[in-house]
């Protein structure tokens, strides 16, 4: 009942990354060509943001299709990956364009020779707003995943909360515009308003991105996961009962949302071996969700005094 409940809700969550992503789409390319022919390199920023909220939802959609995917000889933890390298492209790009953006907004800055269609601008960024709210109510439908101790029980609650997130910094971002569309369309000589949002909004995407990027590199470089605290996974591990010590403990992230672990664990002598490994995997996979659990028995007899593998590692 359960797999038929995550199977059911994974479907639902793919159903309306589908809306979103359309109307994501529809409004972005609305968007340029808006800022285009308006002249305003704020409305190509606000785009540009709405960029990063499709590429998000596309590699969602790529990652609930991937995480069904079966394991092969080759990859044998299957297609997860995928997922953080689409994550990496998608960021690299963004930071292309708004670098363009910006050289373009100092450009206008210090020539001052340009125009504004006011009216143009005002439209657009009027239907980006609508657009933001209706993938926002969207998205918002979907709740929000139940968590263990940081870590989303079902991955594509995960992914509809993040996505959520997005669409709501991009809302107050599409508002702003919104904002300076109206200033210039009533006061025409307050044009700088549009390179000065571009600036702001810059700041405010690359700030995005640099979250996402720091998540990246810990999944890249087999971090522990935001969510998981090494220490109460090692504490949760010696309190089940007959465990003596736990060394060679390795916590990383699959994906995003997807914890692996390994341990050796030392039993005392007089207690049954597999009744203490179901106790600890089921203790880390109630509490953490973790995708995977391998846990190495030994006896407390045969730890060696000194082995640098049963030292902690360093905060």
């Amino acid at each position: 009942a359960a797999a038929e409940d995550r199977e059911r809700e994974k479907k639902v969550a793919r159903k309306r990354l589908y809306v979103v992503s359309v109307v994501c789409l529809i409004f972005m390319i609305g968007e340029i060509l808006g800022g285009y022919f308006a002249g305003s390199l704020a409305v190509m920023t606000d785009a540009a943001h709405l960029l990063v909220d499709f590429t998000s939802f596309i590699i969602s959609l790529l990652s609930l299709w991937l995480s069904s995917r079966p394991a092969t000889h080759k990859l044998s933890y299957g297609w997860h990956r995928a997922e953080i390298l689409g994550a990496l492209l998608s960021i690299f790009t963004i930071w292309l364009v708004t670098g363009v953006l910006v050289y373009l907004a100092v450009e206008r800055l210090i020539s001052d020779d340009y125009t504004i269609e006011g009216t143009i601008m005002l439209i657009t960024s009027g239907c980006a707003v609508l657009a933001n709210i209706i993938m926002a109510l969207t998205l918002h439908q979907s709740g929000h995943g139940h968590s263990h101790a940081g870590l989303s029980s079902h991955g594509h609650g995960h992914v509809c909360e993040a996505a959520f997130v997005h669409v709501v910094g991009d809302l107050l971002q599409s508002v702003s515009v919104l904002v300076s569309a109206i200033i210039i369309f009533f006061k025409p000589e307050y044009k700088i308003a549009d390179p000065i949002c571009t600036f702001l909004f810059s700041i405010f995407v690359l700030c995005t991105t640099f979250t996402i990027m720091r998540d990246i590199l810990i999944v890249l470089m087999e971090g522990t996961p935001a969510g998981v605290r090494y220490s109460e996974v090692r504490d949760g591990l010696l309190a089940v009962k007959g465990v003596k010590a736990v060394h060679n403990l390795h916590i990383w992230a699959l994906t995003m949302n997807q914890a692996v672990l390994t341990a050796h664990v030392a039993i005392d002598e007089s207690v049954d071996a597999q009744t203490v490994l179901r106790e600890m995997t089921q203790a880390c996979y109630s509490s953490y969700n973790f995708h995977s659990v391998t846990i190495q028995m030994e006896r407390q007899a045969d730890l060696k005094p000194g082995c640098t593998l049963c030292v902690d590692p360093m905060m």
